[in-house]
């Protein structure tokens, strides 16, 4: 790892040090993956909780996914006609990269690929990322091509049942071997760009490009 990596790495953790201090303050605390149940899934009281705000109140009949930016065809999709399209169900584990190995979940989703969703929207050939937002102000920025991968979720449920509230009810971006910043909980817009735009934690100095190595 180059100096620069490790000084936006060590900026990164003392970020989320502060943000846990301010989640802890007004939402739940976070809880560790000690108690795996039968089929290894972390049940949803040990899930560990980080976000920037207070947790958002939607909805199902009021809900809309506002797909837009650079596309020819900008949606707005009910929570209806997401659980309507093609889904899958995979396996993952989701980590903190402050600590990921108490800061986890492993979890299975079930969802729409977001490349499914993209290709309705027919996004310009000019377009280099999606951008992300929550119902609570968070953002999150992906290239296009990790966007487009296979296994790049709009996910609904979690475990066979749907999200719990405080894990982005009613829905939730899945992000595979990617760290949890990109996970947008309480998901309400994506947003096509052709800019190099930057999400909440990537302007302040987290990786863009946020695989786990």
């Amino acid at each position: 790892m180059n100096r620069r990596n490790f000084l936006k790495l060590m900026f990164a953790s003392a970020s989320l040090i502060a943000l846990y201090r301010l989640s802890a303050s007004i939402q739940l605390p976070s809880y560790n993956n000690q108690n795996p149940n039968a089929n290894g899934l972390t049940p949803f009281a040990s899930w560990y909780v980080v976000q920037i705000g207070k947790t958002p109140t939607l909805s199902l009949e009021n809900y809309v996914l506002t797909v837009d930016g650079d596309v020819e065809n900008p949606l707005k999709l009910t929570y209806d006609q997401l659980v309507s399209m093609p889904s899958v169900t995979i396996k993952d584990t989701i980590q903190c990269v402050s600590d990921p190995d108490f800061l986890r979940a492993n979890v299975e989703w079930t969802g729409v690929p977001l490349k499914y969703i993209l290709n309705l929207a027919k996004p310009n050939q000019n377009a280099i990322k999606v951008l992300t937002f929550g119902a609570e102000g968070y953002t999150a920025d992906l290239p296009m091509w990790k966007a487009m991968e296979d296994d790049t979720l709009v996910a609904y449920m979690v475990d066979g049942q749907p999200l719990p509230l405080v894990h982005g009810y009613p829905v939730r971006m899945v992000v595979p071997r990617w760290w949890g910043y990109t996970y947008t909980k309480w998901l309400v817009r994506i947003h096509v760009t052709s800019k190099n735009v930057l999400g909440y934690w990537e302007s302040l100095g987290y990786p863009d490009v946020a695989r786990k190595d």
